[in-house]
């Protein structure tokens, strides 16, 4: 039989990666691995980064709070319990309407099974890494 965890959502900590306050990044699967410091977002944070995708769709619900998205420079409110679907080529990004706002965010590329890439192990690194404060050797 396989392992499986389970967690509240209100478990699973939040993290600025210096790019977006209060992400989940792979949602559970980070926490799995390894608690960090909630940092929750406060209102008119960024909460997904400004990105676009070449291959993958992706698919948020704002679970809770409320979220401006825009997409493609079109602004779209987006309250508690809205999905938001964005297909490749759309450039995205969302800002927190209010403190503590939560969206999840499930993405793929079409037709292709889901493959974990591990970026979230290294994004509570990014910030110093883009400041130059990443430890040497």
């Amino acid at each position: 039989m396989g392992e499986y965890a389970v967690a509240h959502l209100d478990e699973i900590e939040e993290q600025n990666d210096g790019r977006c306050r209060g992400g989940r990044p792979g949602t559970f699967r980070r926490h799995v691995l390894r608690r960090g410091d909630v940092d929750r977002p406060r209102r008119g944070d960024r909460i997904i980064n400004e990105h676009d995708e070449d291959e993958d769709e992706e698919l948020y619900l704002v679970m809770a709070g409320s979220a401006v998205f825009e997409l493609d420079g079109e602004r779209i409110d987006a309250p508690t319990g809205t999905f938001v679907f964005a297909p490749p080529g759309v450039k995205r990004t969302a800002f927190a309407q209010e403190a503590g706002t939560t969206v999840l965010a499930l993405g793929g590329t079409p037709g292709v099974a889901y493959e974990p890439s591990g970026w979230e192990l290294w994004a509570p690194f990014n910030e110093a890494y883009r400041q130059d404060r990443s430890p040497r050797r």
